[in-house]
């Protein structure tokens, strides 16, 4: 029986070894299952993170981008108001041909093109203003030759020898100069 006993302690304590390996293993497990739902939780958060940073920078792209949009919009509404402002005046300016005052207005335009002109220009105008012109440069005691050549809404271009330009004092000239320097102005002034 001794030996009997022998072996029925032995298997006790083996199987009480057992049983503490077995535990242990048991807690190993909960601890590494446990390790593992937190590492998903940490996984997921991290993945809703990225997501929403990318989201929001997607968002933030789309919201650049359309007030980018919009601006542009704004911009060449902007710019067809001034440009349909000015040509509106190019309209008007191709009436003053047939107003009271075009003469006095012609006949300033001619004198100041011809300022400092020496020599025997060519003047050309549009041949609604040819009879005009001679009658302003024989009033102004000038020798010049008119050629009806161009078409304008009023107004002169002094060429001398060769066709080279000296001066061009035209309506469209003028206006065209004019916008150059305020056209900023007329955009202040349409939308303030």
């Amino acid at each position: 029986m001794a030996l009997e006993d022998i072996f029925r302690a032995l298997e006790e304590q083996a199987e009480s070894e057992c049983e503490d390996i077995l535990a242990a293993a048991r807690a190993q497990a909960e601890t590494i299952a446990e390790e593992a739902v937190e590492q998903a939780k940490n996984i997921c958060t991290a993945c809703v993170d990225t997501s929403g940073a990318n989201m929001r920078m997607k968002a933030s792209k789309r919201i650049n981008g359309a007030r980018l949009e919009a601006k542009k919009r704004v911009a060449a509404v902007k710019e067809a108001a001034v440009t349909d402002a000015f040509e509106t005046a190019a309209r008007r300016l191709e009436s003053m041909r047939g107003s009271d005052g075009y003469e006095t207005l012609f006949r300033s335009l001619l004198d100041e093109a011809l300022a400092g002109v020496k020599g025997d220009p060519t003047v050309l105008v549009d041949a609604a203003d040819a009879d005009l012109a001679m009658r302003v440069l024989a009033e102004l005691g000038v020798d010049a030759e008119v050629k009806p050549e161009i078409a304008t809404a009023g107004g002169v271009v002094v060429v001398r020898g060769g066709g080279r330009i000296l001066r061009r004092n035209t309506l469209e000239d003028r206006l065209e100069k004019v916008r150059q320097s305020v056209q900023s102005d007329v955009a202040e002034i349409l939308f303030t």
